[in-house]
């Protein structure tokens, strides 16, 4: 389609080619007679003159021509060009894409604005290559730095090393190191340095691997986002628990038709039995209505009674008014009681004023005796104090 569509285009400004090169064949005539027009007006008064603008009419028309003969052989190839896309499309049932489409301006603004956004992407990736070449050389400049001061760290260890090694006695033996064993003992340094700094990088390459794999399989085990296999294998579980309670709730609906059944039977028994309570209530319906009409009877008759009895009511209460104390038992008991009560507490308070009486006196006379005794105790000190020889 996106083949189809760019030639079609070619097409159209094949079409426009030689329209366009009349327009400009016009516009470069219009052009210049301007330009000489201007260049006349502006010398005016100079006295300079302008020399005359030959046109070659026939190079233009065989340009036409030529122009003309390359659209009519691009008109033909581009005919030829459908009528095989046709027939492919025929041989491949498609023949639905050779239809014109519904709102094919709304779909090339579609496609136009789809092109700008990979036209945005792709200059984004490439901003982002950049950056991402200059990070990377940046990292490389580093890394080469520190080699390199790597390497003259391990020398200078190593000559520092060779210095100290030349010249050193065996502790056991007694006699002095060779220089051939230190310069081994150096390349065997070496080379298990080398091994080592391989051998990390082996695990780095190997973390990293790990690391891409275990992404990769959690990748996998992502079915969808948010659904892993783990939750799809409980699914299934689920699934299939469900399909067994499934099973098991059609065999309580199998025994609950059959419920059904007997009790649509039992229905239509009990159905039969309200036709004849129906009966029974028609008749019971029309008991009702005598014993209705005499209630409401009995109604007017206890209407007149109760008139009679508030009317008695109504005499009795103006009776017992006019009786007063004589018809209440309880307050005559009360009044009695109460009588028989004072006259108790008035005994009572005739033995109480004759003991306060009496304690009076006593205290009187007790009063009268403390006064004596202490006269008589002080004339007995007077007469000591005037004889003293005494």
């Amino acid at each position: 389609m996106a083949d189809s569509k760019a030639k079609k285009g070619k097409k159209r400004k094949d079409k426009k080619t030689p329209q366009s090169t009349g327009d400009e064949d016009s516009s470069s005539v219009s052009s210049v007679s301007e330009r000489d027009r201007s260049d006349t007006s502006g010398q005016i008064g100079r006295r300079v003159g302008s020399a005359a603008v030959t046109i070659n009419r026939d190079e233009y028309l065989q340009a036409y021509r030529d122009l003309a003969f390359d659209r009519n052989q691009l008109l033909i190839k581009n005919s030829l060009l459908h009528r095989r896309l046709a027939e492919y499309y025929r041989k491949r049932k498609l023949e639905h894409v050779l239809k014109p489409l519904e709102n094919a301006p709304h779909f090339e603004e579609k496609y136009q604005q789809k092109l700008f956004t990979y036209q945005e992407l792709k200059e984004k990736e490439e901003i982002e290559m950049a950056d991402i070449k200059t990070k990377l050389s940046a990292v490389q400049e580093e890394y080469e730095k520190k080699l390199e001061q790597a390497e003259k760290n391990f020398d200078d260890l190593q000559s520092y090393e060779r210095t100290t090694g030349t010249g050193l006695i065996y502790s056991k033996k007694g006699k002095p190191i060779a220089d051939k064993t230190v310069e081994r003992f150096l390349t065997l340094q070496r080379r298990k340095s080398e091994q080592s700094s391989a051998l990390c990088l082996r695990y780095i390459r190997a973390r990293n691997a790990v690391t891409e794999l275990e992404s990769i399989v959690r990748k996998l085990e992502m079915i969808a986002p948010g659904l892993n296999v783990a939750q799809y294998e409980q699914l299934q579980i689920d699934k299939q628990n469900y399909l067994s309670k499934i099973e098991e709730r059609d065999d309580e609906l199998i025994k609950n038709r059959t419920n059904c059944t007997e009790h649509n039977q039992m229905l239509a028994h009990i159905r039969e039995k309200m036709h004849h309570t129906d009966e029974v209530i028609d008749f019971a319906e029309c008991d009702l209505g005598d014993a209705e009409i005499e209630l409401i009877r009995a109604r007017e008759d206890l209407g007149h009674i109760k008139s009679k009895r508030d009317k008695l009511r109504w005499s009795l209460e103006a009776e017992r008014i006019k009786a007063g104390l004589l018809t209440r038992r309880d307050l005559l008991r009360d009044y009695q009681n109460a009588g028989d009560e004072v006259v108790r507490l008035r005994e009572k308070k005739k033995i109480l004023e004759n003991q306060i009486k009496k304690t009076t006196a006593q205290l009187r006379e007790a009063r009268k005796r403390m006064l004596l005794e202490t006269c008589s105790v002080d004339n007995t000190e007077d007469a000591l104090i005037v004889c003293p020889n005494f």
